[in-house]
């Protein structure tokens, strides 16, 4: 780029013109007089004191003239300097709004345009090092039920369901409060003075029922809910690291617990249970299966007849020390470590082996119900590795129920259809566990051959006194008729539930009103040997 100065603008050899002019008209000044000493007009001493004055005033002239310059030269030189200090203010703020807008994007997420992980350390940071800061609330938010829409309808589905959330933060935010995702699901949010308690319950109360409206991605209608964890400033913690941890446990607490649509306060109690599952994790890492492990069965019935159509079996881990450690507190742990995979395993093996014995002892043909895990159905070796079982236990197909969830059903791709029609055609019934508190989506009770509807306990507990669980239980039902699928209704306890499930044309009962789960020992005793 060309910088106009004072010197560019004046007219080419001026400088050197000036410098020449005091020499030129000495020299032209001294050949003169002594052309007219030449001449005889002039003496020699003339001539001499006539040389010596032109010497003065060429000296005189270039002195005056070289200060000149240097003046005319400096003031070039200072408005050059301020023209270039200019430009260099200008570039540099230039600069500054090109770094500035950088920074802005690094600690911005892509997708929604929140505030990211990265922000979020940097703001914890700045306000427990302010003065100003006197106390802030930090709320972990986890979405429910994103990750069944990435699996069966896609990413860029999820996208667009992760934008539409991000938007619904950036539209409600308050002044004094400031929203993140920290990653996938996941999302943050800093009160920054709160006043009381009641300010973040309502905060935490408008998130949950942001989240529960419906998110519309044509042709699809989602409707998610939050588990949200909530840490206090200065109260739990003072430091970045542990308040961020706290309202992480407080949030797996929601997560964990009958209530996921839900907030709940970080409490010291948390920490117990944090270190009971790591102690619990590190006993499930050195048990011995065959020892510790046992199968208990709980009965499953005919509505119409009340006849034993088989039974599910349940684990149960009794440690030589520990005493019964209950399914619910080792089994997600043991998902999260990948140990449900040989759990799993253990389970289809002894299974298999009890019902076969039970079929041939007692000339029956019960059916036994299993629980697959997620985790075990999508590991890859999963269908292979059970049909080679069926074979080498010479197992009658049609003895066997597998109960899988409806995340697992509505993943849409192609191992989970290999491994559907591989069952179906291996003669294995599907069950669908839990059935009416997920999606319950048609889309793929359509698409693979499943064979009963296990309609979830939930539903079961209210539907004598909750109009809402009756509907959706009698609409079930009638679904799955018009479908030709069975449903097995888990979780009855008494004759009023009994009665309603009859009515409605329930197929199948399980619960305790016609047996709890017990070793098979005692099973043999109740339903065979009488």
């Amino acid at each position: 780029m060309e910088h106009p100065t004072i010197i560019r603008n004046l007219p080419k050899n001026t400088l050197a013109e000036n410098l020449r002019k005091p020499e030129i008209t000495a020299i032209i000044f001294i050949g003169m007089f002594y052309l007219l000493y030449l001449l005889h007009i002039f003496d020699l001493g003339t001539f001499i004191k006539t040389s010596i004055i032109g010497v003065l005033y060429w000296v005189l002239s270039t002195g005056i003239r070289a200060n000149m310059i240097d003046k005319l030269m400096l003031n070039t030189e200072k408005e050059m300097n301020e023209q270039l200090e200019s430009l260099i203010e200008e570039r540099t703020r230039e600069l500054s709004l090109a770094n500035q807008h950088l920074e802005e994007i690094s600690n911005r997420d892509a997708l929604t345009g929140l505030y990211n992980r990265r922000y979020l350390f940097k703001q914890l940071n700045i306000l427990i090092s302010s003065k100003e800061t006197h106390s802030f609330a930090l709320l972990y938010i986890d979405a429910n039920r994103f990750k069944p829409i990435n699996d069966s309808y896609g990413h860029e589905i999820g996208d667009k369901v992760l934008l539409a959330l991000g938007n619904r933060f950036l539209q409600n935010s308050k002044p004094n409060s400031t929203a993140f995702r920290i990653g996938g699901d996941e999302f943050a949010l800093i009160i920054e003075n709160f006043k009381d308690k009641a300010e973040v319950v309502s905060t935490a109360q408008n998130i949950l029922e942001l989240l529960q409206c419906p998110i519309v991605v044509t042709p699809y209608c989602f409707t998610l809910s939050a588990s949200i964890g909530i840490a206090l400033y200065p109260m739990d913690a003072n430091e970045k690291d542990i308040l961020m941890r706290y309202a992480d446990i407080a949030m797996y607490e929601v997560k964990t617990s009958n209530q996921k649509n839900n907030y709940m306060f970080f409490q010291k109690c948390f920490l117990k249970k944090i270190n009971k599952k790591l102690e619990i994790e590190f006993l499930l890492q050195n048990a011995d299966f065959d020892k510790e492990f046992k199968l208990y069965f709980q009965p499953q019935f005919s509505t119409k007849d009340e006849t034993l159509l088989g039974m599910e079996a349940l684990i149960r881990w009794f440690h030589p020390q520990k005493g019964l450690i209950p399914p619910s507190d080792f089994i997600p742990i043991a998902e999260e470590n990948g140990m449900i995979i040989d759990i799993g395993e253990w389970i289809v093996k002894n299974a298999f082996r009890q019902v076969k014995q039970w079929n041939h002892d007692f000339n029956q043909n019960l059916r036994m119900s299993i629980n697959i895990s997620p985790i075990q159905i999508k590991n890859t070796g999963f269908l292979d590795w059970f049909i080679s079982k069926v074979e080498k236990e010479q197992i009658n197909p049609q003895w066997i129920d597998l109960e899988i969830t409806e995340t697992v059903a509505m993943i849409s791709n192609t191992s989970i259809e290999r491994i559907f029609n591989s069952l179906n055609e291996l003669g294995v019934s599907i069950s669908i566990d839990d059935f009416g508190t997920g999606y319950s989506s048609l889309s793929y009770i359509r698409k693979y051959e499943i064979d009963r509807l296990k309609i979830a306990k939930e539903l079961i507990d209210n539907i004598d006194h909750d109009e809402n669980a009756l509907l959706i239980v009698q609409a079930i039902i009638m679904m799955a008729k018009g479908l030709q699928l069975r449903t097995i209704s888990e979780g009855v306890e008494d004759e009023s539930q009994l009665s309603i499930l009859t009515s409605l044309g329930c197929d199948e009962i399980q619960g305790y009103i016609f047996g709890k789960p017990v070793p098979k020992e005692e099973f043999e005793k109740m339903y065979f040997n009488n």
